[in-house]
């Protein structure tokens, strides 16, 4: 597995330092969607650097020493040329997108795919034909994208029927984060009580044993979601390792307390980031630094699931990268 110098720098900036390492931004303050459990909607939209501004803001920012970006939005196909230049300013760069503009090319960057399980899950949560669109235009992505899936009530009873979808398709893994809720806020339709969160969490560990390493999320890793393990030693922001290594920012430039917002309720918190870091140098976890490897390179393949393979065994062809 080939890293690059900048990324060897990050390894050993979140090994040896406390430093801050990446920027995680709104690179838009527009949407196609109106996801039901998405905070970004829920704010307020300030509006965004022209392109000429992004460009200088994102070069700024490498300049002060960050070395990773997370693009969000809104949705950031709907800004590609952005897109690509933070690709070339950063030494990684990941984006996150819903799928149905499809894939810009990048040239070193991943692109993220935010499905939330089956087809009628999936499009209950982000709209209908959501799921039929982002699927079709998977297929034909230049590099295989990652599928990242937030759970929520409307789509824990269908964890292993979704898996086993993403499986038959050319994805690069999976990944897994729990809905996070604002303070104040109950989401009574949406949040799953801490408690029942630790089943699914087994639930997520049952299926990668099934499913092989497509599946992004480690016993080091549930060990710091579960109620009984390590989830009191983060879930508030002065502990939480996203808000001391990311800095975030709105669509025009102006900082904010966490991608998820300032109003994030962090008692509740489901983040994939705080679990994957936690869990790979907390204490060190090889399995789980595989996940954030296949994060960081593009040409990382996982290894193939034992469901792949009965698929290969049957048809003679293969299922995914």
């Amino acid at each position: 597995m080939h890293l690059s110098f900048g990324k060897l720098i990050i390894f050993a900036q979140w090994l040896l330092t406390r430093r801050p390492t990446t920027v995680a931004i709104d690179i838009t303050h527009k949407c196609n969607l109106k996801c039901l459990h998405c905070y970004w909607w829920k704010q307020e939209h300030p509006m965004e650097l022209d392109d000429g501004q992004m460009v200088a803001f994102l070069k700024g920012l490498r300049a002060g020493g960050l070395r990773a970006a997370i693009l969000y939005g809104g949705e950031p196909t709907l800004r590609p040329e952005i897109c690509r230049a933070a690709d070339r300013i950063f030494d990684i760069s990941l984006a996150f997108t819903n799928g149905v503009n499809g894939f810009p090319r990048l040239q070193n960057g991943q692109w993220i795919l935010s499905l939330d399980g089956p087809e009628t899950e999936n499009d209950r949560i982000r709209g209908e034909g959501v799921y039929q669109k982002a699927v079709e235009n998977l297929e034909y992505a230049a590099r295989p994208p990652i599928v990242h899936m937030t759970i929520s009530k409307i789509n824990q009873n269908s964890l292993e029927r979704f898996v086993r979808e993403m499986m038959a398709l050319p994805i690069k893994g999976m990944g897994f984060s729990f809905v996070t809720p604002n303070r104040g806020m109950a989401d009574e339709n949406l949040f799953i009580p801490l408690a029942q969160r630790n089943q699914l969490v087994m639930e997520l560990l049952r299926l990668r044993k099934k499913y092989g390493e497509k599946v992004g999320f480690t016993p080091a890793m549930a060990r710091h979601l579960l109620t009984h393990g390590a989830f009191s030693e983060w879930n508030n922001l002065s502990t939480c390792p996203v808000s001391q290594r990311v800095r975030c920012y709105r669509s025009d430039g102006r900082p904010k307390v966490c991608t998820y917002g300032d109003q994030a309720d962090c008692s509740r918190c489901g983040c994939a980031a705080v679990v994957a870091y936690r869990g790979a140098y907390k204490p060190f976890d090889y399995q789980t630094l595989r996940v954030i490897l296949g994060l960081m390179t593009p040409a990382y393949q996982a290894r193939k699931s034992p469901y792949e393979k009965d698929v290969e065994n049957i048809s003679g062809e293969t299922n995914g990268p």
